[in-house]
């Protein structure tokens, strides 16, 4: 819980008792601090107990994996970044190398694990962390790199990170009320999440806090099913799975699998008494034809271990939908829709949408295209089921129409974080008219969802203008478990007086793996620029630590990046990890990331936790990933946090640059096409009746921090103000 509480609230628990001695604290305080963390209510360690350090290893581990330390960083190139070779040069060595081996004559040399012998002629040894030749590593290479690395100067700049200091049981208070906002998230949450709040619910009592009407996310039900799952209460389990739909995510949380149901989930293995409650529940479940024919394949599995037909007795209507099922002759809601829009029968499928408010807002656009003569009783009918529908779609929504005609492009996001870039259809564009009464249609939808609120009459708020430059942090679903935790598209500003240094580690598992990490360079309108990567290792104030393709021990590679010595003709930089061969991100344990460096220099530390100003799992599906994209010219890094491709093998930068170069162009314009932080704030004091001052005289605040709101309380925005 201690390691939790440290991850998801930078919250450290001290027992209280008799308080640590002074020599103690400062030793603590001091090891906090080469990590790079910092404590604002230290005084508190007064009167702690000296049990506190009992638990020192697991705080420092946790803390120490939080920022990417709790691994070995050894790179190819040991004099990187001063001494990285030249490409052309390097890579005829490497043939010199290959072939002599190949046709043995090299009778000196120090011969390496794999067979190879190296003569001292051709490379010095002690400038590698791996093979020179193959690029592959070498244990006994690896243990003297590390060594002569760990002896090397640390940094002498800190991207602090702040912790406090809470009483033990004031901290699993707040992990408990950390764990209830994310289930009361009103869009999807981390599934990197999913977890820590399972292991919360389960290891405390819940049930008198729990506001279950407030748990309005089906994927977050199941979260909450699978802790009535694990603690055997079948009573409560009934409250939050009540579809089938419902029980497939409940299966997918149990077995580990997709709770969105984007990808094939497992299923656990029934008793008998369990199959029973399965069917109780399906014969009791309305739309139940509906959500089976929505996930066909997953019930055809499914049906045969439950065995319906051995119950069609004592639940005669599972057993039809199953012969259904197995027959072929399942409608659904969908099917029944595009007939109607096929026939043109305006007035029949805003009857029919009108069942479901979700979709009615999901076809508005092709209903007002279709039937630009009934865009009033379009209107209308939406106006009519926007109440029932939640804010943060009406949001989008209020987003999506206000920006359809003037941009060209239009971005989709799916559940698995993939992009999609289509443009949009000026045959199909919507009239001037119809944007207007539409957008004033949604406002008054949003201003009434949120006028149901608590009013905040007689209350004044603090926004700051800053939060123009934060989405809101919709899509979390597959976003990428690190230290900055803000939406999509969100921007952050650079120091360019330093360098940013990406990097990247993985450690293999099964197939020889190589990740790659690189650097494309685009100007103002995202034209191609060149690159750096393993095919070109240096260009003017970039320069890579060397390629690595194999790693048994654990491999990185370093991207250094002098900000203000970059190519004039540059605005953009956008790095990349990209899988070469091998494993697949998420069966592997890889992370990337980067540091802001003071001083750069071979004298000093390739990984220095204390530096690091963000550290994230890469765990998404796809051929590479694109963390951020960097904006010389505004001094900002915008983030990206995106999985791209479908290609299995030998992905790289020449294969992928535009697909980066449209997906960048598009999540930079984010800002102007999603709804963000600051409209968000303004909407909420408008409809609650609330007073806007000054920071000092505000009793709720909205901010990028120390703020009641602040741009990274994700869980908090999503659970409060959506």
């Amino acid at each position: 819980m201690k390691s939790i509480a440290l991850r998801r609230l930078k919250v450290l628990p001290v027992p209280q008792g008799e308080g640590l001695p002074q020599k103690q604290r400062l030793a603590f305080l001091a090891e906090l601090g080469n990590l790079g963390y910092t404590v604002t209510n230290s005084e508190l360690l007064e009167e702690s107990s000296p049990a506190l350090l009992l638990d020192y290893t697991q705080i420092v581990d946790t803390l120490k994996e939080m920022r990417g330390g709790s691994v070995d960083y050894v790179p190819l190139f040991l004099g990187f970044p001063n001494d990285v070779p030249d490409d052309d040069e390097y890579f005829t060595k490497r043939l010199v190398g290959w072939f002599g081996n190949l046709a043995r004559i090299y009778p000196e040399g120090e011969k390496l694990n794999n067979g190879l012998v190296v003569p001292s002629w051709l490379f010095d040894l002690k400038d590698f962390g791996a093979d020179p030749i193959t690029q592959f590593q070498d244990k006994n290479l690896f243990d003297k790199a590390l060594s002569l690395l760990k002896r090397k100067k640390d940094d002498t700049h800190t991207e602090w990170i702040t912790l406090k200091l809470v009483e033990a049981e004031v901290a699993l208070e707040q992990l408990r009320d950390w764990a209830l906002q994310c289930l009361y998230a009103n869009s999807s949450v981390k599934e990197a999440l999913h977890s820590d709040i399972v292991t919360v619910l389960s290891t405390l009592n819940f049930e008198g806090a729990l506001d279950i009407e407030r748990v309005v996310r089906r994927e977050n039900r199941a979260l909450l099913a699978k802790v009535y799952w694990n603690l055997h209460e079948f009573d409560k389990l009934k409250t939050v799975t009540q579809s089938a739909t419902d029980l497939l995510r409940l299966f997918a949380a149990l077995t580990e699998s997709d709770i969105s149901l984007a990808e094939k989930i497992t299923f656990p293995k029934l008793k008998r008494a369990q199959r029973r409650w399965v069917l109780e529940i399906l014969e009791n479940a309305h739309n139940v034809e509906e959500d089976v024919r929505n996930y066909e394949g997953l019930w055809k599995e499914l049906g045969r271990y439950l065995h319906p037909t051995e119950y069609a007795k004592v639940f005669p209507k599972t057993a039809a939908v199953f012969d259904q099922l197995r027959n072929g002759k399942l409608r659904t809601f969908a099917s029944t829709t595009e007939r109607l829009l096929a026939e043109g029968e305006a007035e029949a499928t805003l009857a029919h949408l009108r069942k479901r408010p979700g979709t009615l807002g999901r076809k508005l656009h092709e209903l007002l295209r279709q039937f630009p003569a009934q865009t009033q009783l379009c209107i209308d009918e939406f106006s009519q089921v926007s109440k029932d529908m939640t804010l943060k779609n009406l949001l989008v929504l209020e987003s999506y129409f206000a920006t359809i005609n003037t941009n060209p492009w239009r971005t989709v996001i799916n559940k698995r974080g993939k992009i999609k870039v289509l443009p949009n259809n000026s045959v199909g564009a919507l009239k001037a008219d119809q944007l207007e009464r539409l957008s004033s249609c949604l406002l008054q939808a949003i201003e009434a969802n949120l006028g149901k609120r608590e009013s905040w009459q007689g209350k004044s708020v603090f926004i700051d203008p800053l939060l123009k430059n934060f989405t809101i942090p919709l899509q979390q679903r597959a976003a990428s478990d690190g230290i900055l935790t803000y939406g999509r598209g969100s921007r952050i500003p650079l120091d360019l007086t330093k360098v940013l240094r990406l990097f990247v580690y993985w450690k293999e598992v099964g197939d020889r793996t190589d990740l790659d990490l690189s650097v494309i360079q685009f100007d103002d309108t995202f034209n191609y620029f060149g690159h750096v990567s393993y095919t070109n290792l240096k260009s003017e104030g970039i320069v890579h630590s060397g390629d690595l393709q194999s790693a048994p021990c654990g491999a990185a590679e370093f991207v250094d990046i002098s900000l203000s010595a970059v190519k004039d003709e540059v605005r953009y930089l956008a790095p990349q990890v990209l899988k070469y061969s091998g494993d697949n991100f998420p069966e592997l344990d890889c992370h990337a990331g980067w540091m802001m460096r003071e001083t750069v220099d071979k004298a000093y530390k390739s990984f220095d936790i204390k530096t690091v100003a963000n550290k994230f799992d890469l765990n998404g599906s796809g051929s590479y990933c694109i963390p951020l994209v960097i904006d010389l010219k505004a001094r900002e890094a915008t983030l990206v946090d995106l999985f791209i491709g479908q290609k299995a093998l030998h992905n790289n930068v020449e294969g992928s640059k535009n697909e980066v170069a449209v997906a960048c162009r598009e999540v930079m314009r984010f800002l102007e096409t999603r709804p963000t932080l600051l409209g968000l704030a303004h909407q909420h004091v408008q409809a609650r009746g609330a007073t806007l001052v000054e920071y000092e005289a505000a009793d709720i605040s909205f901010g990028v921090k120390g703020c009641t709101y602040n741009a990274h309380d994700t869980e908090k925005i999503l659970a409060d103000l959506l």
